[in-house]
């Protein structure tokens, strides 16, 4: 370490050998020392050896203060003060700061990731992946998500309510279709209208038949059909409600085959009857609602969709997703299960 008052006196021999080797020691040291030299010049280097590790130093040009140009650690350079992005830096101090400063503006972009449409950065869902269920009867609109590739939609109908017949007993309700699609982000538009049908409302007339469900949409994509009433009509007439198909008939084909055709229809209503021991329970169902019981007599189960009510003399309500309701006698009927529609993006 050395440092020179950068003068090499007039004086004898000895002595002006001794200033020249004074100022080339301070020159290949780069006037290194615990304080600053004494003299200094526009653009003079010096190694602050006053920490650990040194740090090195330049003055400036107009020669009043020094700049720190960086750390001389053994184990890699750190440069000192801040360095602009233009010059290879982030033009910050903190870790957070410089990552910042580094990606696109991070205003208005909470919850999304970083990445590429092969030319630059920005920010983007990367996954337009998502759920909705859409429970409550009425009409929806729903907004398509960004970056999402493929949709699968369900939609159940609602379902049919029990029939109510004062002295022979009503049939029970049919079950809501499940009907399901799979469809490309291209196929539907950046909105779609959703309908989620009702149920069939509870009767409470002496002979009456019971409501059909509503149906329930996706846009012109997608559409379950509700479930049949159940009949009151006594003696052989066949009094349950069908249960409804996915391909847009309300009852499923044969009236004495009460469970469903195919894994998407509604199960057919119990059949009521003056005699109790000729009532039947809801046809079950594997994605379509379960049938409603006929009088004194269960609802049927669905795997997927809603569960049909039990008959009685106060039918019970068929569950949501299009369960129908149960029939009944001196009561009021139970009412079909609220459709629903699902839509998955992928």
């Amino acid at each position: 370490m050395a440092q020179s008052d950068q003068v090499v006196q007039n004086a004898t021999f000895p002595t002006v050998r001794a200033d020249i080797n004074d100022n080339l020691a301070a020159l290949y040291s780069q006037s290194s020392g615990s304080s600053a030299p004494s003299t200094t010049v526009a653009f003079q280097p010096w190694v602050d050896t006053s920490s650990s590790p040194p740090v090195w130093k330049v003055r400036n040009a107009a020669n009043s203060a020094w700049i720190t140009v960086g750390v001389l650690d053994p184990a890699g350079f750190n440069s000192g003060g801040v360095t602009p992005i233009a010059n290879g830096g982030t033009g910050q101090t903190t870790v957070a700061a410089a990552i910042a400063a580094l990606l696109p503006s991070q205003t208005g972009n909470a919850d999304k990731a970083l990445i590429t449409n092969g030319t630059a950065l920005l920010w983007g869902s990367a996954i337009g992946s998502s759920f909705t269920k859409y429970e409550t009867t009425g009409t929806f609109t729903f907004t398509k998500p960004a970056n999402a590739s493929a949709f699968i939609v369900l939609c159940w109908g609602g379902g049919g309510s029990g029939g109510r017949q004062r002295f022979h007993g009503g049939g029970g309700g049919g079950g809501g279709a499940c009907s399901i699609g799979f469809l490309k982000a291209s196929e539907i538009g950046s909105t779609e209208t959703i309908t989620v049908g009702g149920g069939g409302a509870s009767r409470s007339g002496q002979f009456d038949n019971g409501a059909s469900g509503s149906s329930s949409s996706f846009g012109s994509h997608v559409v379950g059909y509700g479930g049949s009433g159940g009949e009151n009509s006594p003696g052989s007439s066949d009094k349950r409600g069908l249960g409804a198909r996915p391909f847009g008939n309300q009852g499923q084909g044969s009236i004495y085959d009460k469970n469903a055709l195919d894994i998407l229809s509604g199960g057919s209503g119990g059949m009521g009857n003056s005699s109790e021991d000729q009532n039947d329970s809801g046809g079950n169902a594997t994605f379509g609602g379960a049938g409603g019981g006929g009088e004194f007599k269960s609802g049927g189960t669905s795997v997927f969709g809603g569960n049909g009510g039990s008959g009685g003399n106060t039918g019970s309500a068929g569950s949501q997703p299009g369960g129908g309701g149960g029939g009944s006698g001196t009561g009021s009927s139970g009412a079909g299960g609220i459709g629903a529609v699902w839509v998955i993006a992928l």
